[in-house]
């Protein structure tokens, strides 16, 4: 990968409408890296042949490099050889004749001392100016800026084109964090452990911005949001508004909703920072784990009936039922403890998942794939990692079928 993506580049010389396209032969490769492999050669060599053969398809015709710098040396050796000395040729009778003989010469003239200050012979680096064109403004600012600017003033919000899925914040008990929760006007749905040692609670709450955003067909999920509490690690996390809305609403969007709930949260929870888990905020809406994975619109239909809610509402495992305004029901139940242990696997931190949501709509339950919904709440979870939860996702869909299952 040394010299890969291979780099064409291109100029046009002032006063000229000449184009002027140049590239690295292949061979670096194989010369750099020591390649003998015979098929791998082979393939360079081809690339070599074949890449200046559609060149000249398009009507280039090769040349030699001839960048500034080459015609830098070049005019160099010119210099040089215009400054030797010329040959002055003397017959042999001149010699015996004369006692002495004057030829005329050139004396080179000493070279002044070269000093270098904090300099390197050795350093053959390009150096490139700096110069700027009066009041530029620069496209990017230093990194350290945007480090700082990301960790103190954006929270929530994009930065370089990324989103965090989740704001991490000082601990809190449960009891201070709904009192603070229900000051900025929000509603607590359910508070409920889903560890054995009751140290992982998450709690579920609303507000009317979001029952909004909800109510139109197949947003219900965006309904409500969650506040996980982690009184062994310390912590709290809320997840991110904004990154919610982003996927969850696809096209029905609503910038301006969420960024109000994501400001009531911060000035809520002075502490809270980004965490970790980003993902590109352009490509929310059509995420998927990876090829071949289910997307948010993939959901999958676990019940039908016209008493979907009164049935669910039966069931020891409802936590809460929240109605929406277009007459949908978000509905969140708590999975069995078998499932719930996969956060043992793939961490606590991002729990929040759960309870897990069921949406009832048009006589209805859908869920959202678990394979889409772990990983778009874990978006920094691997491969391997997902693959030791691999019987996970199929005994999430059986959990909320069963909820809806009329005991005989």
């Amino acid at each position: 990968g040394l010299f890969a993506p291979c780099t064409m580049y291109m100029y046009i010389k002032k006063g000229t409408n000449k184009l002027v396209v140049g590239m690295f032969r292949l061979h670096n490769w194989s010369d750099t890296l020591d390649i003998t492999d015979k098929s791998r050669l082979a393939l360079i060599e081809k690339l070599d042949t074949e890449i200046p053969e559609i060149l000249t398809a398009f009507g280039m015709k090769s040349t030699k490099n001839q960048t500034s710098m080459n015609q830098k040396e070049e005019s160099k050796k010119e210099e040089l050889k215009k400054e030797v000395t010329p040959i002055v040729e003397v017959k042999k009778e001149e010699l015996e004749s004369a006692s002495s003989v004057c030829v005329p010469c050139k004396v080179p003239e000493v070279p002044k001392a070269i000093s270098f200050e904090n300099g390197n012979l050795l350093d053959r680096s390009i150096k490139f100016s700096k110069r700027t064109p009066p009041n530029y403004v620069p496209h990017s600012f230093d990194n350290k800026k945007k480090i700082k600017n990301a960790t103190n003033t954006n929270i929530g919000e994009v930065t370089q084109g990324r989103i965090s899925a989740h704001l991490r914040g000082e601990f809190m008990d449960i009891k201070t964090t709904q009192e603070t929760l229900k000051s900025g006007g929000f509603e607590i749905l359910t508070s409920k452990p889903f560890s054995k040692d009751k140290s992982l609670v998450s709690i579920v709450f609303t507000h009317p911005l979001l029952v909004t955003m909800a109510s139109k067909e197949n947003r219900g999920f965006m309904a409500s949001l969650r506040l996980l509490v982690d009184s062994k690690a310390k912590t709290i996390s809320i997840t991110n508004p904004l990154y919610m809305a982003k996927g969850f609403l696809q096209e029905d969007f609503e910038e301006k909703s969420a960024k109000e709930i994501l400001v009531k949260l911060i000035n809520l929870f002075p502490t809270l920072k980004n965490s970790k888990d980003a993902l590109k905020f352009q490509l929310l809406p059509k995420y998927q784990f990876m090829n071949g994975m289910p997307y948010y619109q993939d959901m999958i239909e676990v019940a039908s009936g016209d008493d979907l809610f009164e049935r669910v509402k039966k069931h020891k495992n409802f936590l809460f039922g929240q109605t929406l305004e277009n007459g949908d029901v978000l509905v969140g139940i708590k999975l069995e403890r078998r499932t719930n242990k996969f956060t043992k696997r793939i961490g606590r931190n991002n729990a929040g998942m759960l309870p897990f949501p069921i949406l009832i709509s048009q006589g209805k339950a859908k869920i959202l794939d678990p394979k889409y919904y772990i990983a778009y709440m874990y978006p920094m979870l691997q491969m391997s990692e997902f693959m030791t939860i691999a019987t996970i996702p199929d005994a999430m869909v059986k959990d909320c079928e069963r909820v809806f299952k009329q005991k005989k």
